[in-house]
């Protein structure tokens, strides 16, 4: 049977979706008596097809060729030479419809297990708008999510020049529906989203955090472009889940796609940032100071950017290279810095002010006393009080459910259920419930607190 007639009979015995999502750019590279080897587009897929398909993929081979055989997975490799000779001789000119970081690019980001599924799912993306729809990129801040949503960008504005590229952040999205609602011209709005763009990237979508009428618009948008085939890319420091407030319906899309993780680099991968980081800037950075950046700095990139940034003007001011005892002082200076602020996602900030801060602005409004709130009381003010202080501190302040639990001295599914009680009463319109939170949340707001978010 020759390697054509095989890759035939599979798709023929194999289901329609898992051969569309996965194998549809699959070939036969090499075939004898006792191994069938299967070409496969990217890493990405080569890895996905292993683990949860090469069970089916052998059984069926196998019954087709009438005897086992070994089943393996390469990645195809491209033949340059007809790569160049291929396609029009000039280029379309890309239809870019925002600004993007040209350094942000797939061969600028760095891979480690913390990233690489995130990494090859944007690549596959970008590679193949619309067929994983949407693309939704969570993790902490200064981890990478927004690189690889440039990235995306910047390759399908090099590969694929007749597509529209829009990116802009969830804030962005409301400034603009906003203004074009006092301008009462939504129309022109809708159409610049729905119908004049084919590639949707929208960064920080928490941001959207209780704002319903724009969730309602973005859900719309986001129907109209799925259902169109243009691609969605999402991207939030948190999971599509744990959007609070967010409309059911709009959760239940993003869900509908691929979610992945940015997850904090090891040692080994910051090590490796660190010196790519060095290089896009003409740094000379040997081994020994990067790696103690690596080991030193390691909260998110951005710190670790900026110390980079300040050892290449130490070295600018100074002459002299950048050394294990110069890093060591920016570091130091930057940890100083840190440490004099109270930060909102930290175990600190849960012990301290903040979370002190939240518990008396939730007392006195609902006029209360600290020893009802922590009583077994169940009259209306003191256990709404509670489920608000629950709803708060897991969607505010990050505070793990059962964190939450064992401070306001209830099990688990009791602190759950209050905070999706919450939940619910506000997706519903529960404005005098909305306006008693809003007021929590503005109080904590104007406190004169040095707050970093970073």
């Amino acid at each position: 049977m020759f390697k054509d007639d095989l890759l035939e009979k599979l798709k023929m015995n194999i289901s329609r979706e898992t051969w569309n999502n996965w194998l549809s750019t699959s070939e036969i590279v090499h075939m004898n008596e006792k191994e069938v080897v299967i070409g496969l587009s990217n890493h990405f897929i080569k890895d996905t097809v292993e683990k949860k398909y090469n069970t089916v993929i052998k059984d069926t081979i196998t019954n087709i060729l009438g005897r086992e055989v070994k089943i393996s997975y390469k990645i195809k490799t491209i033949d340059q030479a007809k790569n160049r000779t291929s396609g029009p001789l000039i280029k379309n000119r890309p239809l870019k419809l925002s600004e993007f970081n040209s350094e942000f690019t797939f061969g600028s980001f760095v891979i480690g297990e913390s990233n690489r599924m995130a990494y090859y799912s944007s690549m596959e993306v970008a590679k193949n708008p619309g067929k994983f729809n949407p693309l939704f990129i969570y993790g902490d801040v200064g981890l990478g999510k927004t690189h690889l949503m440039h990235a995306i960008a910047n390759h399908i504005l090099e590969h694929s020049t007749d597509l529209r590229v829009k990116y802009l952040t969830a804030e962005d999205f409301m400034n603009e529906m906003m203004d074009s609602i006092r301008a009462q011209n939504m129309d022109n709005f809708r159409e610049r989203f729905r119908k004049t763009v084919d590639i949707l990237l929208i960064d920080d979508v928490q941001f959207l955090i209780g704002k319903n009428n724009v969730q309602n618009e973005l859900f719309h948008t986001f129907n109209s472009l799925f259902n169109a085939g243009k691609q969605v890319i999402v991207c939030s420091d948190r999971t599509p889940d744990e959007l609070a407030t967010f409309h059911p319906r709009l959760i239940s899309r993003f869900e509908m796609g691929l979610i992945v993780n940015v997850g904090t680099p090891d040692e080994d991968t910051r090590y490796l940032i660190a010196k790519k980081m060095a290089n896009m800037i003409s740094l000379n950075l040997s081994d020994d100071v990067a790696h103690y950046l690596a080991e030193n700095v390691n909260r998110n990139l951005r710190r670790l950017r900026g110390a980079i940034m300040n050892l290449m003007l130490h070295t600018k001011i100074t002459g002299e290279p950048a050394t294990v005892y110069s890093a060591k002082k920016i570091v130091e200076s930057i940890m100083r810095m840190n440490n004099s602020k109270v930060k909102y996602n930290s175990k600190e900030a849960y012990e301290t002010i903040k979370i002190n801060s939240l518990i008396n602005s939730v007392l006195d409004e609902f006029e209360i006393t600290r020893d009802e709130l922590y009583s077994n009381s169940r009259k209306k003010s003191v256990s709404q009080s509670r489920q608000v202080l629950a709803y708060l501190l897991k969607i505010y302040l990050k505070m793990p459910v059962k964190n939450i639990a064992k401070m306001l001295k209830r099990n688990h599914s009791t602190i759950s259920h209050s905070i999706k009680k919450i939940d619910q009463s506000l997706l519903i319109g529960n404005n005098k419930l909305k306006a008693k939170i809003d007021n929590i949340k503005e109080k904590i707001e104007n406190e004169k607190v040095d707050i970093d978010i970073a």
